[in-house]
Parts: structure tokens; C-alpha cells; sequence
């Protein structure tokens, strides 16, 4: 049976007010930590300036190898991407985005008041 547009806008408005509770907050964050590994596995997949592989660097050669790299201490993922400041130079929108974002998470967590704000251009 089909729902009505009544039904679905209420079934919406429920999955929007789940998502915005503080109960989903580590879903969010988890999902801002895989946009982050996804960003940085996208530009380590892309050929260095000097036209040399970043796995023949790193020797990543699976996102798998790379998340693990990332899991081997708790900072190597904020390290990474703090690695793109000031200006996040080699970078689509989107990754950069994904990255100020993880950058902001770990800023409000140790109360640091030089946060970059996600949508930020620093």
C-alpha cells in the first residue's frame, strides 16, 4: 500500500528530528569521519605534483591499507587532515569540506577556541 504525502511528510519530519537529536550525534560523527577518510583517500589516489603515485610513497595501496594506517593511533586521522591548512591547495570542495569538518569535531573536543568553522573558507 502506497503511502499518502501526508504520511511520508510525517514519516520525514520523524527521521529529520531523529537525526538532529543528540542521540544520532555519533552518527553524524562517524559519518563526518568516513566523508574524511573517503576525502583523503581521493586525493591520495591522484598523482602527486611530481607525478609520482602517493601509494609508491606510503605504500597504501587499498583504502582498507590507508584506514588502517589511519586507525594505528587515535590523532592520525585529524593529523592528516590538518596536513591540508591553511588553504587545503589540491583539494575539491567537498573534501576540503569534509576535512574542515573532522577538524572542527576534534577542535571542539579539546574546547580549542581556534576552531574552523565546516563551512569555512580557512
Amino acid at each position: 500500500m502506497a503511502l499518502t504525502n501526508a504520511e511520508r511528510q510525517r514519516r520525514y519530519r520523524r527521521k529529520l528530528k531523529a537525526l538532529a537529536s543528540s542521540d544520532a550525534l555519533g552518527v553524524r560523527v562517524r559519518d563526518a569521519a568516513e566523508a574524511a577518510i573517503a576525502a583523503l583517500w581521493a586525493f591520495h589516489e591522484r598523482p602527486a605534483p611530481s607525478g609520482l603515485r602517493w601509494a609508491d610513497v606510503d605504500g597504501c595501496t587499498s583504502i582498507a591499507h590507508y584506514r588502517a594506517e589511519l586507525e594505528r593511533s587515535g590523532g592520525n586521522l585529524v593529523e592528516a587532515a590538518r596536513a591540508f591548512l591553511p588553504d587545503f591547495a589540491g583539494l575539491t570542495d567537498g573534501e576540503a569540506r569534509a576535512l574542515r569538518t573532522i577538524i572542527a569535531i576534534a577542535d571542539a573536543l579539546q574546547l580549542n577556541t581556534g576552531m574552523i568553522e565546516p563551512g569555512s573558507d580557512a
